[in-house]
C-alpha cells in the first residue's frame, strides 16, 4: 500500500493542480472578457462626445478618453491589473497582451477590439508550450444614424424608418404617436360613447375584448378598440428601424409621413 500511494500520490497531485491551474485560465479568460467590454462601451460613449464637438469642447465625463488602440490597451490591463496578468497563466504577463487586427472609429464608426495571448501550461510536458486565446469587443461607436450618409452605412436615398411587426404603413418620426399611443383607463361603460380622435366608435379588442375583466377598459386615441387588459398585445408595439428600401408595400404614415 506504501509503494502503490507513493507511484499515485503524485499524479493525484498533479492532476489537481492541473485543475486549479485551468480554473485560473477561466478566471483570467472572464476578467479580459469584463474588461474588454468596459473599456468598448466607454469608447463607445466618448464617440458620440467627438462625433459631436468634432474633438473640441468635450462632453463633461468625456475628457481624457481617446479614440486609439494605445488607449484600449492601457485601459484594459489597468482594468484586469498589470499585478494579476503577471502572475496568471497568460504567457509574458500584461506584455504578452497582442492587440493585433483591432481598429477604433473605422468604417461606420466601428470599434473592434482584439485581444490575444498565449495561456502557459503548469507544466511543459513533451513539448506542448501552451495555446493562444483570442477575445473580440465589436461594437458600433454612438455616433446615430447621420442621414447625409457620412457616417452611416445607408445614403440619404435610402434612409432609415419605423416600422411595426403586424402595421400597414411606415414612419418617420421614431416619437410617432401612432408608434407611442398614450393609453387611457376609462369606465367600460363610458367606452361605448367616446370617440378617437378620428371621430370612430370604440369596438371590443379582438384579442382581450371578450376577457372577463373589472369595470375598467383601456384605449388611445388614435385606436378603434377597447381593451380589458393592459398588457393585451393590441396596445403593445414592438418598433423596427429599417431601411427605407425594406417596408415593402407599408405605405407612408399620415401623421409623421
Amino acid at each position: 500500500m506504501t509503494l502503490e500511494a507513493a507511484f499515485v500520490l503524485p499524479f493525484f497531485l498533479f492532476a489537481i493542480l492541473n485543475i486549479l491551474f485551468a480554473v485560473n485560465i477561466i478566471g483570467t479568460q472572464s476578467r479580459i472578457n469584463a474588461a474588454l467590454h468596459q473599456v468598448g462601451n466607454k469608447m463607445a460613449f466618448a464617440g458620440y462626445g467627438y462625433h459631436a464637438a468634432l474633438g473640441e469642447n468635450v462632453p463633461d465625463g468625456l475628457a481624457g478618453i481617446a479614440l486609439t488602440e494605445g488607449y484600449a490597451r492601457g485601459q484594459i490591463v489597468e482594468y484586469v491589473g498589470s499585478s494579476y496578468l503577471d502572475k496568471s497563466c497568460v504567457k509574458g504577463g500584461s506584455g504578452g497582451l497582442s492587440f493585433a487586427g483591432s481598429s477604433v472609429m473605422g468604417e461606420g464608426d466601428m470599434i473592434d477590439l482584439r485581444v490575444s495571448y498565449r495561456v502557459r501550461p503548469f507544466a511543459s510536458l513533451m513539448g506542448f508550450d501552451g495555446f493562444m486565446v483570442s477575445q473580440r469587443y465589436y461594437g458600433k461607436a454612438w455616433t446615430g444614424y447621420d442621414a447625409s450618409g457620412s457616417v452611416s452605412d445607408f445614403n440619404e436615398e435610402d434612409p432609415m424608418v419605423y416600422i411595426t411587426e403586424t402595421g400597414t404603413v411606415y414612419h418617420l418620426d421614431r416619437n410617432c404617436t401612432y408608434l407611442n399611443p398614450k393609453v387611457e383607463a376609462v369606465s367600460a361603460e363610458g367606452a361605448a360613447g367616446r370617440r378617437n380622435a378620428s371621430g370612430e366608435k370604440y369596438a371590443p379588442c379582438g384579442f382581450c375584448g371578450s376577457a372577463s375583466g373589472g369595470r375598467e377598459v383601456y384605449i388611445t386615441n388614435y385606436g378603434n378598440s377597447y381593451h380589458r387588459m393592459l398588457n393585451c398585445p393590441g396596445l403593445k408595439r414592438t418598433i423596427y428601424t429599417v431601411p427605407l428600401s425594406e417596408v415593402g408595400a407599408r405605405g407612408r404614415c399620415s401623421k409623421c409621413g
